[in-house]
């Protein structure tokens, strides 16, 4: 939940499981560099990787899948919730993963477009904002996750020129955490992308999570089962026969024998959640 060079909006955590296909899409929002959103698709570029990706990485790519879908046609600029929700997920499935600041500076043909976050310690304002950014270490798979890069505005730009795949989340093999903390190059054609990670500087955030910490558990446990969802719907189209093997904990709950927590209603708490940055700071 990056303050942008930015509005400050912010969503609420997700809700009710996503269906296996989305029939219809939200009218298209224009591009507004003061308020990135992502424009409204009924698919997203991450269902290739349900199909297409490595099995051991499966179960990333189906939380990552339902994430997208859900930031289709809305306010990008979410960072904090979209982290804790995707670690959140990943944790109800038994795998280890952290939200960690980050900054990220933005290149094409050697030309700096800017950056997201700050290369420090981050502030965290009154109202809910913050000009820091934070990422997902994936430490289960070894990958760097960056679920709203699509907030920079020259990378927004571009999904709203028609590259939908600029708005997808960023996944990159790192392997593991101590080359992550060295700097890594991501290559988002035509764009590079140097991450600096900031785990130094991740206690920050720690009372902003603490502030909203039950929607945002009602938002990771909601994330989870649609991840289960996305999972399923994989089942349909390729061979995942391998994931109980691999993952016993995830194998059981697609088996059926163990239950992710029930869902239930959201918490009336997510109202404060969503109005976080609805009021202009003095």
């Amino acid at each position: 939940m990056s303050k942008r060079n930015t509005k400050r909006q912010r969503r609420e955590p997700v809700r009710q499981p996503i269906p296996e296909a989305r029939l219809t899409a939200p009218p298209r929002v224009p591009f507004n560099p003061d308020s990135p959103v992502l424009p409204a698709a009924a698919g997203s570029p991450m269902l290739g990787s349900l199909v297409n990706g490595p099995i051991e990485a499966l179960p990333l790519y189906a939380v990552l899948t339902a994430i997208h879908l859900e930031l289709s046609g809305n306010v990008v600029n979410a960072c904090l919730p979209v982290c804790y929700q995707i670690v959140g997920a990943l944790q109800h499935f038994g795998f280890a993963a952290e939200t960690m600041a980050a900054y990220v500076e933005v290149n094409k043909d050697g030309r700096r477009y800017g950056g997201i976050g700050v290369n420090g310690k981050a502030t965290v304002y009154p109202d809910g904002t913050t000009n820091g950014h934070t990422v997902v270490w994936a430490d289960s798979f070894g990958r760097l996750v960056d679920a709203t890069v699509a907030q920079h505005p020259e990378l927004n730009r571009a999904v709203h020129r028609g590259s939908l795949n600029q708005s997808a989340p960023l996944v990159l093999p790192v392997g593991k955490r101590d080359v992550l903390l060295q700097g890594v190059l991501a290559i988002r054609p035509p764009y590079q992308l140097a991450y600096l990670a900031l785990p130094q500087y991740t206690s920050v955030f720690d009372g902003w999570f603490a502030q909203y910490r039950e929607p945002l558990d009602y938002g990771a446990l909601s994330m989870a089962h649609r991840g289960l969802v996305a999972l399923e719907a994989a089942g349909k189209m390729r061979n995942i026969r391998q994931l109980p093997h691999l993952y016993p904990r995830l194998g059981r709950l697609l088996d059926g024998v163990d239950q992710l927590p029930e869902l239930g209603e959201p918490p009336a708490s997510i109202a404060r959640l969503q109005a976080i940055g609805q009021q202009p700071r003095p």
